[in-house]
């Protein structure tokens, strides 16, 4: 999820930040609307279009938005892919 937010944003320091499955998007990371679109745009490309995280967040209420975690969409993701791959791991642990 690290190099998903990383290639969304722009901000290679989130490879190397430590990201835990209780990183809030919003909070602990400020990413605001058009950062979530692109972070959706990136999972889709890599998952497939059964990936819709601009769909997933419209669907939340204002609390699930401002407490969207790395693990929320991880768990997400996780959901919508082929059940044939692996889970997604919430962030890269540093090396």
């Amino acid at each position: 999820m690290a190099s998903a937010l990383a290639a969304a944003t722009g901000d290679e320091s989130l490879l190397s930040a430590g990201l835990s499955a209780a990183t809030r998007l919003e909070g602990d990371l400020c990413l605001d609307s058009l950062d979530l679109v692109a972070l959706g745009a990136v999972l889709r490309d890599r998952y497939g279009t059964a990936v819709d995280l601009v769909g997933y967040v419209a669907g939340l209420d204002i609390d699930g938005i401002i407490g969207l975690t790395v693990g929320d969409v991880s768990d997400y993701v996780n959901r919508c892919r082929p059940p044939q791959r692996g889970p997604l791991r919430p962030a890269q642990q540093p090396q």
